[in-house]
């Protein structure tokens, strides 16, 4: 059994944001079908928006490191074949979402040129753990070409299929 949602609104100092979340989404969306901007809980709502495009920026970070540790580990362990069908599905499916990402939200294209070297050095640090082996100190992949199919020569052996 629930609480109700005007009994969670009554205990002191919280808000029914803190409380319980999905009610709040729900009253809130409720308020502002019927234009009763008056009723929304402003900072609550504030902080939401703003999560998302945190929320954005998380998942495209991430899915950047992930194609980028993958396309390392390949080039460094060409001897490590049973890995390579996981690491090349990774890869494909990282740029689908990186590539998805971007064309939802174009803004992100600069939030990627700005941040893709110190996104770098976290990519090196999770394959270098695996490899133990030197890696590059600058990226060698350009993201917004792998999207477009344009995968280095030394890689494409893995990618493209004639």
């Amino acid at each position: 059994m629930g609480l109700e949602v005007e009994t969670i609104k009554t205990i002191p100092n919280q808000t029914l944001y803190q409380t319980d979340y999905q009610a709040w989404v729900k009253e809130t969306a409720k308020h502002l079908r019927a234009g009763n901007f008056a009723g929304l809980d402003v900072e609550a709502f504030i902080e939401e928006v703003e999560s998302l495009g945190h929320s954005e920026r998380h998942a495209l970070k991430f899915q950047w490191v992930r194609v980028i540790m993958h396309l390392l580990k390949l080039e460094a362990q060409p001897q490590a074949r049973e890995y390579h069908n996981s690491w090349i599905s990774s890869v494909v499916n990282g740029l689908g979402q990186i590539a998805d990402a971007l064309e939802d939200s174009p803004s992100l294209h600069g939030y990627l040129q700005e941040n893709a070297n110190k996104w770098y050095a976290q990519a090196v640090k999770e394959a270098s753990v695996e490899t133990r082996l030197p890696l590059p100190s600058q990226c060698p992949y350009d993201v917004l070409e792998l999207i477009t199919g344009n995968y280095p020569e030394a890689l494409r052996y893995f990618f493209i299929i004639e």
